[in-house]
C-alpha cells in the first residue's frame, strides 16, 4: 500500500493489519500510533459499510494495546486529514505529565532527540505481531 510520503517522513513503518498500515511517531514525547487504512476514501462518511467495521475494530485493538503499552492515563483518537488528505487516524498515548498536556498534541508537541532505538521499535513490532497479529511488510523499516 502506498503511504503519503509527508506521513512517512514523521514515523517509522511498523507493519500491517488487514488492509491497514501501522505507523509509529519518531517523536517519543507521547506514545503516537497512526493507522493508515488501504482505502480510496479521505472521509469517515465515504467508507462502505465493511470498511468502517474493519477501520473501527483496529482503532479499537490499537487503542487498547496502546494503552497498555504506553501506560497511557488517556487514550487520543484523532483523523483531522486538512494536511494529509489520505484517510489516516492518530491514536495517541497520553500522560498528565507529558510535555502538552491537557492540551492537544499538534502544534504542542516539543521537538525532542528522544525518538525510539532501533530496539524499542522491534520490541513495539513484536508486541504487536503477538497481541494483534501484525504482519510485517517490505517497506518497514
Amino acid at each position: 500500500m502506498n503511504v503519503d510520503e509527508r506521513l512517512l517522513a514523521d514515523c517509522h513503518r511498523l507493519g500491517t493489519l488487514e488492509r491497514a498500515t501501522v505507523l509509529l511517531h519518531r517523536n517519543a514525547a507521547v506514545g503516537w500510533l497512526i493507522l493508515v487504512p488501504d482505502t480510496g476514501a479521505e472521509d469517515w462518511h465515504e467508507l462502505d459499510d465493511a470498511e468502517y467495521e474493519r477501520v473501527n475494530a483496529q482503532i479499537r485493538a490499537l487503542c487498547g494495546w496502546g494503552a497498555d503499552w504506553f501506560e497511557a492515563d488517556k487514550m487520543n483518537v484523532a483523523t483531522l486529514g486538512n494536511q494529509v488528505a489520505q484517510m489516516h487516524v492518530h491514536i495517541i498515548a497520553r500522560h498528565r505529565d507529558d510535555a502538552c498536556w491537557p492540551a492537544p498534541v499538534w502544534g504542542q508537541l516539543p521537538e525532542s532527540d528522544a525518538g525510539y532505538d532501533d530496539a524499542t521499535v522491534a520490541g513495539l513490532r513484536a508486541a504487536l505481531a503477538r497481541d494483534l497479529r501484525l504482519a510485517a511488510s517490505e517497506q518497514d523499516a
